[in-house]
C-alpha cells in the first residue's frame, strides 16, 4: 500500500473529475503528441490503478534482464502447452547454455543487435553446434525477446534481426543407412518371427503392432494410442501419441511420473489420415476380433492384459525378434523409416509421402528418411548394371605400358 501511495505522489500530471464525472489524468507517451496521452475512467480508484500499473510496469521494464524475463516467459509457456517434455528440454536448455553467461544479467534495454548477434555466434563455436542444437538452444531467446515486445518491455525484438551464417554450424555425418533401416532381406524376418510370436499367444496383439508399423510408417508414440474408433472404411486417423509426464522437483529439474496419451501428434501435419493397404486392414480387423472376444471392443487397439501396450513394450518386443534372427538391433523409429524408404523406392510421389507420415516440409522426409535398403553386394550390382550395361564396346583403350599391350573392349592385342 505504502508503495502504491508513492507512486500516486510521483505521478506528475494533474487528476481531475470532468462535468460528464469521469476521472482523467495524462500517462507519458512519446508516440503522442506532447508526449503524454489522455486516459479516463469512471472511478477515481480505477484511474490510481490505472497510474500504478502503467508505472509498476515502466520501472519492471527498466531493470528487466533477460533472467527475469525467462521465468515470467516460462510460466506463460507451461501456461499454454500440455507438453510437459518440452518444458523439461527447455528448462535442461537453460540450464546448459544461459544460466552461466553474463548476458543473462543484462538490462534488455541494453541489448543491441551487435551484442546479441557476437553472443550467439560464439555460443555455435564455444558449443560446436549442428542447426539443430542451435535452433533448440535459442528457441529460449527467440521467443523471450517476442514474449518482452508484445508484453511493451521492448519496443522491438531485435533478436529478429540477427542472422546466423550456416556455415558456423557442425556438420552432421549422415549415418550408414543399415544403421537407420531394415534391410530389405531383414524385414521379413522380423515379420515371419512376430507372427510365430503371436500365434504362441494369441491374447496378447503387441507382435501384431510390430508387424503393422512396416505398413504403416506410423511413430511408435503413434501406433500405441491408436483407437478402434480410428479405423473406418479402410483409412486410419492419426491423432494423438504416447507422452511421457514430467513433474519438477526443484526448479529445472524434473522426473518422469508417468507415460500417458496426448490428443495430438508431433506437430500440425502430424495428424492424417492414412489409406490403408489390404495387410494392414487384415490386422487391424484381426486385433479388433481379438479385442471383442475378450471384452475389450471400443477402446485402445493394441492391448495387453486389458491395458494399452506402451512404446517400450514394442521396443522390447523388436528387440527380441531381431535377436532371434541374428540381426542388429535398431529402434521402433527405425521401422518408420524403413517404411518411408520403401515408400520412396516404390517411386510414389514425394509430397503424398510427406502427408502419409506427417511430415510438414518434404525436405524432411528426404534428408532423414530416405535410406537404401539394400546390401552393399545389392548395390554393387545396381551399379554395375546402371553404369555398365554394355559390356561388349570399350570406348577409350588404353595401353599397357609393361607389356605394350593396346586393350579395347574384351580383346587383348600385343603390341
Amino acid at each position: 500500500m505504502k508503495n502504491y501511495q508513492e507512486i500516486l505522489k510521483s505521478h506528475e500530471y494533474k487528476i481531475w473529475q470532468g462535468n460528464n464525472r469521469f476521472w482523467y489524468t495524462y500517462l507519458p507517451d512519446t508516440t503522442k503528441k506532447n508526449n503524454r496521452r489522455l486516459i479516463k475512467r469512471k472511478t477515481e480508484k480505477e484511474l490510481n490503478t490505472v497510474i500504478v500499473e502503467y508505472y509498476r510496469k515502466t520501472r519492471k521494464k527498466e531493470d528487466m534482464t533477460l533472467e527475469s524475463l525467462y521465468s515470467e516467459w516460462l510460466n506463460y509457456y507451461k501456461a499454454h502447452t500440455t507438453k510437459t517434455a518440452s518444458v523439461k528440454r527447455y528448462s535442461t536448455e537453460w540450464i546448459r547454455y544461459y544460466i552461466s553467461d553474463p548476458i543473462i544479467k543484462q538490462p534488455l534495454k541494453n541489448l543491441t543487435k551487435l551484442m546479441l548477434d557476437e553472443w550467439v555466434h560464439n555460443a555455435i563455436q564455444r558449443y560446436h553446434m549442428t542447426k539443430k542444437q542451435y535452433y533448440t538452444m535459442s528457441f529460449i531467446i527467440r521467443n523471450c525477446m517476442s514474449y518482452a515486445e508484445e508484453n511493451g518491455y521492448l519496443q522491438e525484438n531485435i533478436f529478429a534481426k540477427v542472422k546466423v551464417n550456416s556455415k558456423m554450424f557442425r556438420k552432421v555425418q549422415k549415418k550408414p543407412d543399415y544403421t537407420q533401416v531394415y534391410l530389405a532381406h531383414e524385414q521379413p524376418l522380423i515379420i515371419k518371427e512376430a507372427w510365430k510370436d503371436y500365434n504362441r499367444n494369441p491374447e496378447n496383439t503387441i507382435p501384431l503392432a510390430v508387424v503393422l508399423m512396416f505398413y504403416l510408417a506410423v511413430r511408435p508414440g503413434e501406433i500405441v494410442a491408436l483407437k478402434e474408433s480410428d479405423f473406418c472404411n479402410g483409412v486410419l486417423s492419426v491423432q494423438r501419441m504416447e507422452s511421457g509426464e514430467f513433474e519438477e522437483i526443484e526448479p529445472g529439474k524434473y522426473t518422469r511420473v508417468s507415460r500417458g496419451v496426448a490428443e495430438h501428434t508431433k506437430t500440425d501435419a502430424g495428424d492424417r489420415d492414412i489409406p490403408l493397404i489390404k495387410k494392414a486392414i487384415d490386422i487391424i480387423t484381426l486385433v479388433m476380433k481379438i479385442n471383442k472376444e475378450h471384452g475389450n471392443s471400443g477402446g485402445y487397439l493394441f492391448l495387453n492384459n486389458g491395458e494399452r501396450i506402451k512404446e517400450s513394450g514394442v521396443s522390447w518386443r523388436l528387440e527380441k525378434y531381431c535377436n532371434h534372427v541374428n540381426i542388429p538391433y535398431r529402434s521402433p523409429h527405425k521401422i518408420r523409416k524403413t517404411a518411408i524408404s520403401s515408400m520412396i523406392d516404390g517411386g510414389m510421389n514425394i509430397n503424398t509421402i510427406r502427408k502419409f507420415v506427417g511430415h510438414e516440409d518434404e525436405r524432411t522426409t528426404y534428408n532423414n528418411y530416405c535410406y537404401d535398403r539394400r546390401t552393399s553386394e545389392q548395390v554393387l550390382n545396381q551399379l554395375e548394371n546402371a553404369l555398365d550395361n554394355n559390356t561388349t564396346v570399350n570406348i577409350l583403350p588404353f595401353v599397357s605400358i609393361d607389356k605394350k599391350q593396346v586393350i579395347t573392349g574384351n580383346q587383348i592385342q600385343v603390341g
